[in-house]
């Protein structure tokens, strides 16, 4: 698979470097990379990242990278090459990423819960009201690694006794803001989206849509989904725990700081982040395990 990344660095002087290095004890590392992924505006997360590295780099003294891959297997791929040290992983990459890469949990982002959920939505007035008015429609996906924009909705659709065959199309847009897109302009006539709450006050539709007027109906939602997680490669970890645990509080404190939530949205979250643990995510191993879900290269 070609994979794309674009690396965004800032480096602060050697003498900086130099001098932190040698107040520690535990040796400190060039520089830290952080990987994400483009889940809504991709050119909004470039700009937030820059800003990111500047204030982490500023607490830290140490060069930060941030490491913007295309898709989820990128950055897994990353990881496990180490290229990342750290990175933001959708609820589901995140199983194949501690299997491949051995990711260890720190945090996890939280909208208005600790949770977020998935949500196939139509327009209002469209004549579906249910999961079995989809077929022979038209219905966008994100990709088929997307927790909430592709699998957890799979499991209802088969539920429902509907599979790939019984849609006159599927679109796999690549994120959350172009299946919304794909939504407004008609493209389709459903899609799954995430949501981030259960009234879907806090959807995908209220956050990327564009058309002031459009409604939208709620078709089926998912259970509570763990939030994504912020990991650590356990290697890395393991020789730089203090700068680990420095970074984990430098992000939760650069958040709870800054006065618009929306500063870094595209890739902290609009709220908070919260410490986690791996067990949190084991019914999302447990799905993977249901569906037979494999990670392709």
């Amino acid at each position: 698979m070609t994979r794309f990344f674009l690396v965004l660095m800032l480096v602060v002087s050697t003498a900086t470097a130099v001098a932190d290095k040698g107040a520690n004890t535990e040796p400190t590392p060039d520089q830290i990379t952080i990987g994400v992924i483009p889940g809504g505006n991709p050119e909004n997360l470039r700009e937030q990242a820059v800003e990111l590295a500047k204030e982490l780099q500023s607490q830290l003294n140490i060069p930060v990278n941030i490491y913007v891959s295309k898709n989820y297997v990128g950055l897994v791929e990353a990881m496990k090459a180490k290229k990342v040290d750290y990175a933001f992983f959708s609820s589901l990459t995140y199983v194949f990423a501690a299997e491949q890469a051995q990711a260890k949990v720190l945090l996890k982002k939280v909208w208005n819960e600790p949770y977020y959920y998935s949500a196939i939505i139509t327009p209002k007035n469209s004549g579906i009201k249910k999961l079995k008015d989809l077929k022979g429609k038209k219905i966008a996906f994100v990709d088929e690694k997307s927790s909430s924009g592709y699998l957890y909705p799979q499991v209802a659709l088969r539920k429902a006794g509907l599979e790939d065959k019984d849609f006159k199309e599927i679109a796999m847009t690549g994120n959350h803001q172009a299946s919304i897109q794909f939504l407004e302009a008609k493209k389709v006539d459903a899609a799954a989206v995430f949501s981030d709450d259960e009234k879907g006050r806090q959807g995908a539709w209220v956050k990327f849509g564009t058309k002031k007027n459009a409604k939208y109906e709620i078709i089926w939602m998912s259970n509570p989904i763990p939030n994504d997680p912020f990991c650590v490669r356990q290697d890395f970890y393991d020789k730089y725990p203090k700068v680990t645990h420095n970074l984990m509080f430098a992000l939760i404190e650069t958040l709870e700081k800054t006065r618009d939530k929306e500063t870094y949205s595209e890739i902290l979250g609009s709220r908070d982040l919260m410490p986690a643990t791996s067990k949190q995510y084991d019914p999302v191993k447990e799905m993977v395990k249901a569906l037979k879900i494999e990670l392709q290269p």
